[in-house]
């Protein structure tokens, strides 16, 4: 197998890995008009209105990706199935994974997850199957293949290595090779190199704490089991703290960075004035465009000048009256207050008759959602509701619930029962079980959700909605 040189690298300075080697086929990608866009892609879309040192970009997180992905297949040589193959072909696969984690976020829309919540997403022809596809994910997998897979079989022919479909299927979690299928979990998975990098970085450029784990040690208990037939990633014994503490960092950065109240206030105005804006001067139904040229056209440069020219519009045409009205609110930085902002409760799906704090959040919204129905327009207008279960990023709690009554070893019953989320390997008898077997900490959360309502209103509403909410949030 003829591979490319490994010699001839360029050393990158990051805040939060240090120094990073980039081959010089992966310097080429970044290089590409289609990655350096993610310089103009803010990480944490608006988060910098509220922490104002969080205008990092998805260039240096899909470069920290890259990186974490290579120190993670280096730790796995050590073990089955990289451990059999020669220094080239593993060579091979640690370029494919390393690229595959650069290019992971090539897709995304302006401000990375403005639109996923509102269909603002149009059905795309997946390259991997033709079927359509939705999602900066399917913009992900058009890109790679349309724009950037000359450049990849520049160094790494297709008919020898076929590295671009293999990245498609990894970034699509569909690796058609069951003893490689981990290098889908090193992508996108529990512990994948994804959250690994955005909770330092997000951390680091917020200035809080909350994202703060050990990542050598991470790394160093990430171990390959086979289940149902396949390869997938799975921790060792002694990692449980570091996964620990890892999970609880995501949950730390969800509550007081993703979910900031205020965050998913400004979240809202810019997911609404993007998807006026869209209708108004690309498509009707206020959808990206589908063709590549003009989605890429798209950034956070791009669409903040629309949010300033709409803001200072003199005139405003009838049909841009909402535009305009979400433009002035984003450019100059006026917003509804919280009028209601209770506890928040954790849904838990496993419990029959729990659930008790997520249905007073309930009544309250649906309390005042039928006030809102009894008054003019104007009026409502000045009240914003929001009740979220999840938030525009992944979340946190979908670890497969451990169920005690089934047989803990999972070599014996796995036909039956679900991969678990997060295996351990045990270091005494070499079983397979879910990580709820030995920690308390994270069976506690299995399954659970976080519900957070905020209710916002304008200044001359704020007591009105204030004692109506404190009621029927007493009544329930």
């Amino acid at each position: 197998m003829r591979i490319p040189s490994h010699e001839d690298t360029d050393v990158f300075r990051d805040p939060i890995h240090g120094l990073i080697n980039v081959y010089i086929w992966e310097k080429m990608l970044i290089e590409a008009p289609e990655f350096q866009r993610l310089r103009r892609i803010h990480q944490l879309s608006l988060t910098n209105f509220i922490y104002h040192g969080a205008e990092h970009t998805r260039f240096g997180h899909s470069i920290g990706v890259m990186h974490i992905a290579g120190r993670i297949m280096d730790h796995l040589r050590n073990f089955a199935p990289l451990c059999s193959l020669s220094y080239e072909e593993f060579l091979q696969k640690r370029a494919l994974v390393r690229m595959a984690g650069l290019l992971h976020d090539i897709g995304h829309g302006c401000y990375s997850h403005i639109g996923e919540e509102n269909n603002m997403y149009p059905d795309l022809k997946d390259p991997l199957n033709g079927q359509p596809a939705r999602g900066h994910e399917a913009y992900t997998r058009c890109i790679i293949k349309e724009r950037l897979a000359y450049t990849i079989e520049r160094f790494w022919p297709d008919k020898e290595h076929h590295m671009v479909p293999h990245i498609l299927m990894i970034l699509n979690q569909s690796s058609d090779d069951p003893l490689y299928r981990f290098f889908d979990d090193i992508i996108s998975g529990q512990l994948d190199c994804d959250k690994m990098d955005y909770l330092l970085r997000d951390s680091h450029y917020c200035g809080v704490e909350y994202g703060i784990y050990d990542l050598d040690k991470l790394i160093d208990s990430l171990r390959v089991v086979l289940i149902n037939n396949n390869h997938v990633l799975a921790i060792s014994q002694n990692g449980i703290q570091a996964v620990e503490s890892f999970v609880l960092a995501r949950y730390w950065m969800f509550i007081q960075v993703y979910f900031h109240k205020y965050r998913r206030l400004f979240d809202y105005y810019l997911s609404s004035f993007t998807k006026e804006f869209l209708s108004i001067e690309w498509e009707k139904s206020g959808q990206y465009p589908k063709k590549l040229d003009h989605y890429l056209a798209m950034d956070d440069f791009y669409l903040f000048e629309k949010i300033k020219f709409y803001a200072n519009k003199k005139k405003p045409e009838a049909k841009e009256k909402t535009i305009c009205h979400f433009a002035k609110r984003l450019y100059t930085r006026s917003h509804h207050k919280v009028v209601f902002d209770p506890p928040y409760a954790h849904y838990d799906s496993r419990s029959k008759d729990g659930n008790e704090d997520y249905k007073r959040l309930t009544h309250v919204k649906k309390e005042l959602e039928n006030y809102l129905v009894t008054i003019e327009n104007s009026e409502s207008e000045k009240i914003y509701i929001d009740l979220a279960t999840c938030s525009s990023t992944k979340h946190f709690f979908d670890i497969k619930v451990y169920n005690e009554e089934q047989d803990p070893h999972f070599s014996s019953s796995l036909k039956e029962m679900e991969i678990p989320a997060i295996p351990v390997l045990s270091k005494h008898d070499g079983k397979v079980e879910a990580i709820q077997k030995y920690s308390f900490t994270l069976k506690s959360i299995s399954d659970k959700k976080i519900s957070i309502l905020r209710i916002y209103a304008e200044k001359d509403m704020i007591r009105t909605i204030q004692d109506k909410c404190a009621h029927w949030f007493s009544r329930e």
